[in-house]
């Protein structure tokens, strides 16, 4: 048999140059009309060969593209590190997504930007080794998933300012069942309640006025809450001074909840109970971080304070008990200071939804 045919079908033969001929022929048929846009770069980060499709993309003729740096398709602000990038590649070279798990963005040729995803390839040669960039322009699924993400916070948004309607509705009620009655215990158990409804409304409304609609700036919730709480107990502020100390700092709804439940209960019970008579004095509220996601909460006042016998682990206030439940679902740890005033000190750590499941 000749050297140069090789056994098809049957008993057909077909020239390996044939064979070999068909096969480049579809090489590059594939490399030319397949619907991405295709750019082939040497060791040394110039194009030797671009499909239509790259042309079309990237705003050049074909020809303009052929022996140009790649570094003429990315943008200027991402040059520097594109070519240090580009270097540790080819020393290491694999197939995968170029940035994986970060936006890229691509440049053409009249300097406008856009958004790409790009799959990168070695391929050995016998003149060294070379890399296949596959590039997508993805700006119509981008502008969709801006479009989904904005219904989506649209919708969240509506939904944190039902909740809080809903929450206004039955703090409403709570105080209007409190005008039908005169028994003292039970008009502070209606306060109370209606309080603590109110605290969680309130987040709520931050949540629908932040541009996170998951996080709130706790920092400005506490001083909100506060100020309404000496409304609510008809403290003069000049007379029991608040002085916070909250660094700037946002929390997630899951722990903001709880967080604000129990500031409301500590402080609830400063205004009701530590300055009796008309007696003066101050009122510290300090949260700072102590570690990644762990925080502690001190609430303390000059007050009468507790009794020295008293023991708050025994203790049947529901307000404490609240305290020590809240504080356990933050998984966190709470000591009662009572040798000046009293003291809450609480450190708790943030706990994600995700975590919680």
């Amino acid at each position: 048999m000749s050297p140069d045919r090789t056994e098809a079908a049957g008993s057909e033969t077909v020239p390996h140059g044939a064979v070999f001929t068909q096969s480049a022929a579809l090489l590059a048929q594939i490399f030319e009309f397949a619907p991405d846009a295709k750019v082939l770069v040497d060791g040394g980060g110039r194009i030797l060969k671009a499909n239509a499709l790259a042309g079309t993309m990237f705003g050049y003729g074909r020809d303009e593209l052929i022996g140009q740096h790649i570094e003429i398709l990315i943008p200027q602000r991402f040059l520097s590190r594109h070519v240090a990038y580009r270097q540790g590649y080819m020393a290491t070279p694999r197939t995968r997504p170029m940035g994986a798990g970060v936006e890229l963005f691509a440049r053409r040729k009249d300097g406008t930007e856009f958004p790409v995803d790009i799959m990168l390839s070695p391929l050995e040669t016998d003149e060294g080794m070379l890399a296949l960039a596959v590039v997508r322009d993805v700006t119509d699924r981008k502008r969709a998933e801006a479009e989904t993400r904005a219904a989506r916070e649209m919708y969240l948004k509506e939904l944190h300012h039902r909740v809080k309607n809903n929450l206004q509705v039955i703090s409403s009620l709570l105080f209007l069942q409190s005008t039908y009655t005169k028994d003292p215990s039970t008009l502070e158990i209606l306060k109370d309640s209606q309080n603590r409804v109110k605290s969680i409304a309130l987040i709520h409304e931050k949540l629908y006025r932040s541009s996170e609609l998951t996080k709130i700036d706790f920092a400005e919730y506490v001083r909100d809450l506060v100020t309404d709480l000496f409304r609510t107990y008809g403290v003069d502020q000049g007379a029991v001074v608040v002085r916070m100390q909250i660094e700037h700092m946002t929390l997630e709804i899951d722990t903001a909840i709880p967080c604000g439940l129990i500031i409301n209960e500590l402080v609830s019970n400063v205004l009701k109970h530590a300055f009796p008579g008309g007696r003066t004095g101050h009122v510290v509220i300090d949260l700072a971080p102590v570690g990644p996601k762990e925080f502690t909460l001190t609430i303390q006042d000059d007050g009468v304070g507790l009794p020295k016998d008293y023991d708050w682990r025994t203790s049947t206030s529901l307000g404490l008990k609240l305290v020590t439940d809240l504080t356990r679902q933050l998984d966190g740890r709470l000591e009662v200071d009572v040798t000046n005033g009293t003291q809450f000190r609480i450190t708790f750590r943030e706990v994600l939804y995700k975590e919680r499941n």
